[in-house]
């Protein structure tokens, strides 16, 4: 099984998992070190998701553009 690189994750991937990390209150009681470690975790979830349904949507669209 080939290693896929990770997937390109964007400044909007990063602010919005810190507005996730800062809104959760449970994790309000992480150092700063840490919250930023759990919002780039859920940042790379994110490109992570948008690089599936980008691949997903090239491959239906293959599909629909293949003779029947």
């Amino acid at each position: 099984m080939p290693i896929k690189p990770p997937p390109f994750v964007t400044e909007m991937d990063l602010v919005r998992g810190r507005q996730i990390v800062s809104s959760l209150t449970p994790l309000k009681r992480l150092s700063s070190d840490d919250a930023e470690v759990v919002a780039r975790t859920i940042a790379q979830i994110r490109a992570e998701g948008r690089k599936q349904g980008l691949d997903l949507a090239k491959e239906f669209d293959l599909e629909a553009q293949a003779p029947s």
